[in-house]
């Protein structure tokens, strides 16, 4: 119940969800759709402008096609349309009630009831009027068969008209329950189709995102342990880590950052080892921060495309820093590096592309990923809104 409907509107819905409660789930919900439109004043002035005239018109032929006093012309009129009102209504709601057979029973019942009614009311008239059963049943058989000639006609084409009208609203409201549940499967066709693909591609990004210098460091080590370098252990030691630690974090669909920058500090020891002096690495995060979840190798990624486009083509020494921290609720990741900076038409690569669209995937517009020249080298950004703390349980986005 809504603050924006007025006190009538309020007690009509107390009086009305009760009987709601009785129907279909489908019904109920179309049931609530027909009053909200009813509220609405071309709703409210369609339905009442249109029953007053069916009542005006049909007391004013009453009164003066048959000669039925207004009041009680009236009070027929208002019935028979109110009847009609709720059988249409009925109809809609609940169109499996209103097929042809039942209403071809429902209009023989409905005829006979009618004689039945119209014979009692003939009989008892007759008798007020007589004061006589005797001479009530005089010339009875003449009187009912003009009346039957002139009644049976008006009669049976209403009664076929209200039915017909009943049976096509119906049938319209079938038509329109199938479109409706036909749009239904292929809307969910295709979001279980959409979800199936976008699962595919996630897992084909995460494939990719396996570390390419792995046989480059494994070539070094080998050299390294040929030679009796005494950095063949601790290279050894850090690659193992690194190993271990993206075998199990890369088949999670999300990973706290803390563990990600675990990964990414083996990471930095194995380039650290192998490039010397020419890297220089700084990392910082929050308590807060740490407890954030990504989906894994986003961080990796950055870290990977500035030593592969800062450090790389760099004659000197580079630095490259990674801070994570959380300011209004918001979780941000930078990754700067000393280097070079951007050439010339740069260009995103793989690795950036698959990483803006995992962020979407995961966080849709919650989260930025933004690639900058700074001063010196190159700065990425990762602002997320909406990411998920160890303490969270709803996934976002």
């Amino acid at each position: 119940m809504s603050a924006s409907h007025n006190a009538l509107q309020r007690a009509y819905i107390r009086w009305a969800e009760p009987y709601y409660q009785r129907l279909p789930l489908e019904a109920q919900a179309e049931a609530r759709r027909m009053d909200e439109f009813l509220y609405t004043t071309r709703g409210g002035l369609a339905l009442w402008l249109g029953w007053l005239s069916a009542v005006a018109g049909s007391t004013a032929g009453l009164v003066l096609g048959v000669g039925m006093p207004w009041g009680l012309a009236l009070v027929c009129s208002v019935g028979v349309w109110f009847g009609i009102l709720i059988a249409l209504a009925s109809a809609w709601l609940m169109p499996d009630k209103f097929t042809g057979t039942r209403l071809w029973r429902g209009g023989l019942f409905a005829v006979l009831m009618a004689f039945a009614g119209a014979f009692t009311g003939f009989l008892v008239g007759r008798l007020t009027r007589k004061g006589n059963l005797a001479l009530a049943f005089e010339d009875l058989g003449d009187k009912l068969t003009i009346a039957a000639k002139q009644a049976t006609p008006i009669l049976l084409i209403g009664v076929v008209a209200l039915f017909a009208l009943l049976w096509g609203v119906a049938q319209i409201r079938r038509s329109q329950a199938q479109h409706q549940l036909e749009q239904a499967r292929v809307v969910q066709a295709q979001d279980t189709l959409a979800r199936q693909m976008a699962e595919a591609r996630l897992k084909l990004l995460q494939a990719q995102i396996q570390p390419h210098f792995i046989f480059n460091t494994l070539a070094a080590l080998q050299h390294w342990v040929d030679t009796s370098d005494a950095r063949a252990a601790p290279l050894l030691r850090s690659l193992t880590g690194f190993l271990r630690g993206s075998t199990e974090l890369m088949a999670r669909d999300e990973v706290a950052l803390a563990e990600e920058l675990a990964l990414v500090r083996h990471y930095l020891a194995i380039m650290q080892a192998r490039l010397g002096d020419r890297l220089q690495a700084e990392m910082s995060s929050t308590q807060e921060a740490d407890g954030w979840h990504l989906p894994p190798g986003l961080l990796l990624t950055l870290v990977e495309n500035a030593l592969e486009h800062g450090v790389g083509p760099a004659l000197q020494a580079v630095q490259v820093r990674v801070a994570a921290a959380v300011q209004d609720g918001h979780l941000t990741v930078t990754v700067q590096d000393t280097g070079p900076g951007l050439s010339p038409g740069w260009q995103e690569g793989v690795g950036l592309a698959n990483a803006r669209e995992r962020l979407q995937h995961r966080f849709g517009g919650q989260a930025r990923l933004r690639v900058e020249a700074a001063d010196p080298g190159v700065r990425a950004t990762l602002t997320v809104a909406a990411a998920r703390s160890t303490q969270e349980v709803a996934h976002v986005g």
